[in-house]
């Protein structure tokens, strides 16, 4: 929808404009209203709507003055006249000032809409160029991230500023955002998800009163830049550490809207459009730290890291390790791997030696306890899924992931096994129904494969792991429908469902009538 903000001195017809008109089914909503020229230019310097609907005499500032200055600040802004039919001269000559059209009083609903219509085409045309200028600005920016041409740079400088409309390009910040998107191929972040992160951007921009630009950089990293050239008394002309407070806010924008993770890097640091390759350059070094520290978090570049050399990495008891995972337990083949990659963080390892570690180890689970030698493909494989993790934590999932699978494949030479992991699996739910469970999370806790899972998951209970976990559910929910004090959506949530319309749906299916039914036959 478009804002309009109305402004007219009389104010019954102010009223009757703001209230009597169904702007909504124009596609148009209310943002203000202002009593006369100067009340409206300070109103719109805030709101900055869409469209200004006017009258023509007013005190103080009139109409056309009004349409003036819109017109010198904001030359996107459509502007329509209101008017009698004795000031129609006037106005007519008074639309050289850029309104798209006027209205005459009494107003005509039918006049109005009609009017509306060309006003909202205008606005569409208008975003539609924004849109293309933003783009062309954020490929300016793109490309002076890799250019190292100073001719090039230069012109490519005069190019921004063209578009900017402007006589400096400024001087920028930077927060290199690298982002997690779960339903991801490859480490390509999706369309969908890029286009959400600009939104959100822009959002967060204006909110904060700051001037920026989004741009794409590579898959899965977003670059905002912010001017620091701003207005005085903004939060980007404060003291040091603004940065660092921006990019925390930033990031807790991101966690409440995006709904997927979000690396943030920051440094105080700040440069003109034609050094931004070594900002990006220092905003790299920085997010790589990003393979310590972990996902979604906000990575200052002034605290200072010490990083152990390649080739020193500390020893690790593989051989102990190879042998709990011979004996299937898990306990032992967890904290060992545990304790030792928290030392590696501790160090700063660097990531190539974290790398060849986990493929040599994992190689060995192969070669001594199954007793299998990995093909070229499917070693292939392996170097490309451990070199392509972001962090650290996940390398140690994967080692994990692999020792489970090694044990997994052990331990159907002894199928009594089984029914422990199974006993393990329900004790889990029965610990933890109230929280969010997916045979996912699940599985990683007992390190088998989703499948294998659910596969003696039913063959050692008779139910599937779904039906277990409602089973739990419901028969808890049952216990606390006894407690009057509690509502039902109350239940619901604590017994793990977010949805309390799915609840009772579920209970229904299950128990033959609703939570409130069962309540009263107790």
């Amino acid at each position: 929808m478009y804002s309009i903000l109305l402004v007219d001195d009389e104010t019954i017809e102010l009223e009757m404009l703001r209230d009597y008109i169904r702007w909504e089914e124009m596609g148009i909503y209310v943002a203000g209203t202002a009593v006369n020229g100067k009340d409206a230019l300070e109103k719109i310097e805030v709101i900055q709507p869409d469209i200004v609907l006017t009258d023509v005499q007013m005190p103080l500032m009139n109409g056309i003055e009004l349409a003036k200055r819109v017109r010198e600040r904001y030359d996107w802004m459509q502007l329509v006249f209101l008017t009698g039919h004795d000031e129609f001269a006037y106005v007519k000559s008074a639309l050289n000032v850029g309104a798209i059209g006027y209205l005459l009083k009494p107003l005509d609903l039918t006049e109005i809409v009609a009017v509306m219509e060309r006003v909202k085409q205008n606005c569409e045309e208008v975003a539609l160029k924004n849109r293309s200028i933003q783009v062309a600005k954020a490929n300016v920016f793109k490309e002076l991230l890799f250019e190292r041409n100073p001719e090039r740079i230069e012109n490519l400088k005069s190019s921004f500023c063209k578009l900017a409309r402007r006589q400096e390009a400024g001087v920028y910040s930077l927060l290199l955002c690298d982002i997690h998107p779960g339903a991801a191929e490859d480490g390509a972040i999706l369309e969908d998800e890029a286009n959400l992160f600009r939104s959100l951007a822009e959002r967060f921009l204006a909110a904060e009163k700051l001037t920026g630009m989004t741009v794409s950089i590579r898959d899965c990293e977003i670059g905002v830049f912010l001017e620091r050239s701003a207005k005085a008394g903004s939060v980007l002309e404060a003291e040091q550490g603004s940065m660092f407070r921006i990019a925390r806010l930033w990031s807790a924008f991101l966690q409440e809207k995006a709904g997927f993770p979000v690396t943030i890097a920051v440094n105080e640091q700040i440069a003109e459009l034609t050094d931004l390759a070594h900002l990006y350059e220092r905003s790299k070094s920085v997010l790589a730290d990003q393979f310590y520290v972990g996902e979604g978090t906000v990575i200052s570049g002034s605290e200072n890291r010490t990083a152990l050399h390649d080739e020193l990495m500390p020893p690790f008891p593989a051989d102990r390790w190879l042998e709990a995972v011979n004996q299937l337990d898990r306990e032992t083949v967890r904290e060992l791997v545990h304790e030792y990659m928290s030392g590696l963080i501790r160090l700063r390892a660097g990531r190539k030696a974290v790398c060849d570690w986990a493929i040599q180890l994992i190689g060995r689970l192969e070669e001594e306890i199954l007793h299998q030698s990995a093909g070229g493909y499917e070693r292939g494989e392996l170097y490309y899924s451990v070199y392509n993790v972001r962090t650290i934590q996940q390398i140690e999932v994967m080692v994990l992931k692999a020792a489970g699978e090694t044990m997994e494949r052990l331990g159907e030479r002894f199928m009594d096994k089984n029914a422990k992991l199974v006993h393990q699996v329900c004790t889990l739910i029965d610990q933890t129904y109230h929280e969010p469970i997916t045979i996912n999370s699940l599985s990683d806790q007992v390190y088998l494969s989703p499948n294998y899972l659910r596969s003696i998951f039913k063959e050692k209970t008779g139910m599937t792991i779904h039906d277990y976990l409602t089973k739990i559910r419901l028969d808890k929910a049952k216990q606390l429908l006894a407690d009057g004090s509690l509502k039902v959506q109350d239940i619901a949530r604590k017994v793990g469902y977010e949805s309390t319309s799915y609840f009772i749906s579920l209970f229904l299916k299950n128990q033959g009538v609703t939570p409130n039914e069962y309540r009263k036959n107790l």
